[in-house]
């Protein structure tokens, strides 16, 4: 785990590329907060002015005295009515000064905040496109979207917020400093007694916030997920009555994020309070002590007003400072989420082999996997696997749950790297191709279609940065889609709702169906592409997969035995291997695994 401090530079390194900008914030940030000490400092000198000649004549040194000696230049102002423009026109500057600074200042720090803020998110989206599947096998949907949503915010507000402060609030705590010492070092000494106490109380504060911020983060992670399912699986929840099953989850977490919101509340409340107690009782010495002094003549009056005023306006700084560990506490919890999702490694692609259009030839040699991480975590999905599969041909897989049917076709794409084994493709070793080009010549028909909330053409004509019209419409039409297409209002450019919730399942499923045919791959995947259908809608889309699979290697993963009778060859699975290949008349007088699964679905039919 990254200690605070790497945390906190990596932070501040997204904002390197806005460099510039930052440096102006922080300047403007900085002359903000410098007018505030010197609007304070004039006190002295108001204060004296209004006091006997000497007093005046003290108070008036400086900058005031300088003023003073130009005004009182000039032949239509005396020296008394210099002093009386010369007071009011410093703090008009001043003001006039700060509300410029202000404006710089906030302006910059929203600019750099969107900013780093976006482009935080667009490279955890470009990470997440290239994570590998074994990611998303691990990690919840929700926690991946809370990290994106939420986090991200939360990482570019902390370090700008922390920043901002530290540079404002610092600039302020020093130039009152200042000021105390100018005018009795003795008095400001005694103020600086409580400094280490304060340093002890904040770094237990800080320790205490960062746990409870990354438990609410991971808090918050869980919320999202719980939203994500109910939202998602609406339907499952209403038919089979989970109502309240789903509100009670979502009530435990709400629950158990309002505890951490509430102890991160009470232990920056602590903090901040523990520190006020401490300021005040220092100042109640410090008054007492510099009306002593005041009373020797130590002070001038206008000294001790500047002082106190000084000391008191010193507090506001002091207490945001003290309490910026709890947004800076919160940011790198927010950080080592973000960080850490960025860091997750991406899928290998080491190939440097080219490949325009494969003929479809595929080898698997010995071929074996498993899901756990570790050997001996987990038995072998896929154990000593060997087929080979001619240009054309298409070859169903068969087998019951869990036989490493959807596994076996996920290695393909390489979705999943190889644990032995290789799988050449032309005579080449996968692993050799580029990542692109190999998955340029695959298509993937499945069971669960994912459509995006886009036109129709834009879904037919996916991954293509060019769509061509008169493609989409001869896909369509192929895959028996334009019958329904052309129906809609404004036809191929209806948009279809998230993940097509506007259409029927036989519709969808057409709609994938045209999507590999546009794409023209020469490699096809059916994952169980008409298990889900009744009848009517299964006759059309099995009609749209026989002109889809012409000319085309396909892998056939079927349920319904009836749907692959016209296989060249089927490969029966159990248990991670292959129990026997052949085709259907073969298979069934072999009488093994197949003819038993064919006997069971005949019967239940």
């Amino acid at each position: 785990m990254p200690s605070s401090r790497q945390l906190y530079l990596r932070l501040l390194s997204q904002f390197r590329p806005y460099g510039w900008a930052a440096v102006f914030t922080m300047l403007a940030i900085g002359i903000a907060a410098g007018t505030d000490v010197m609007l304070v400092a004039q006190l002295q000198t108001v204060v004296d002015a209004l006091g006997t000649n000497a007093a005046a004549d003290k108070g008036s040194a400086g900058l005031l005295g300088s003023v003073r000696g130009l005004l009182g230049s000039l032949p239509l102002l005396t020296p008394g009515q210099s002093a009386l423009w010369a007071i009011p026109a410093i703090i008009f500057g001043l003001a006039v000064i700060r509300m410029l600074a202000s404006f710089c200042g906030e302006y910059g720090a929203a600019w750099l905040n969107s900013r780093v803020q976006t482009d935080l998110r667009d490279r955890l989206f470009d990470r997440i496109l290239q994570l590998p599947n074994r990611y998303f096998d691990h990690n919840s949907t929700g926690t991946t979207l809370s990290r994106v949503a939420f986090d991200a915010s939360q990482v570019s507000q902390a370090g700008l917020n922390v920043l901002n402060v530290m540079v404002r609030d610092s600039v302020a705590t020093v130039g009152y400093l200042i000021t105390l010492f100018a005018t009795d070092w003795q008095l400001a000494l005694f103020c600086l007694g409580l400094l280490p106490l304060v340093g002890l109380i904040v770094t237990f504060a800080g320790r205490r916030l960062r746990q409870l911020s990354q438990s609410g983060q991971a808090a918050m992670g869980e919320l999202t997920s719980v939203l994500d399912e109910s939202i998602g699986g609406q339907r499952v929840v209403k038919i089979f009555g989970g109502q309240r099953y789903e509100a009670a989850r979502f009530r435990r977490v709400t629950k158990l994020t309002r505890h951490l919101m509430v102890k991160q509340a009470a232990t920056s409340a602590l903090n901040s309070g523990l520190i006020m107690l401490l300021i005040g009782a220092t100042l109640a010495a410090v008054i007492y002590f510099a009306l002593l002094r005041a009373q020797v003549g130590a002070l001038s009056p206008g000294a001790f007003v500047a002082f106190m005023g000084s000391l008191i306006a010193m507090q506001g700084p002091i207490k945001n400072l003290t309490k910026l560990n709890e947004p800076l506490q919160r940011g790198l919890a927010a950080a080592e989420s973000v960080f850490g999702l960025q860091d997750q490694p991406a899928e290998t692609d080491e190939g440097s082999q080219t490949l325009a259009r494969a003929s479809g030839r595929i080898s698997l040699q010995s071929v074996g996997f498993r899901y756990a991480a570790e050997p001996g975590d987990e038995k072998l999905a896929l154990d000593d696997i060997c087929l080979d599969i001619e240009p054309g041909e298409t070859i169903a897989l068969v087998g019951s749950s869990g036989s490493g049917k959807t596994t076996l076709a996920a290695l393909l794409p390489r979705f999943y790297e190889l644990g032995s084994g290789r799988i050449l493709l032309d005579g080449v070793d996968l692993r050799e191709y580029r990542l692109a080009d190999l998955r340029r010549q695959i298509a993937l028909v499945s069971q669960d279609v994912v459509l995006f909330n886009d036109t129709l053409a834009a879904n037919i004509a996916y991954g293509d940065p060019q769509p061509d019209l008169a493609r989409v419409i001869a896909a369509a039409r192929a895959a028996y889609a334009n019958e329904f297409i052309e129906h809609l209002p404004e036809a191929y450019q209806s948009r279809i709702g998230e993940n097509g919730t506007r259409l029927s399942g036989g519709q969808r499923q057409r709609l994938a169906i045209a999507r590999a045919l546009y794409k023209d791959a020469p490699i096809l995947i059916l994952d169980e592409a008409t298990s889900a259908l009744d009848n009517q809608s299964e006759r059309k889309v099995q009609a749209a997969l026989d002109v889809l699979m012409q000319n085309r290697t396909t892998l056939v993963i079927a349920h319904r035995l009836s749907t692959i009778e016209k296989a060249d060859r089927i490969v029966a699975m159990q248990a991670g291997r292959i129990a026997e290949v052949g085709s259907h008349a073969e298979l069934l007088a072999r009488d093994g695994v197949y003819a038993r699964l064919y006997r069971q679905q005949r019967d239940e039919a």
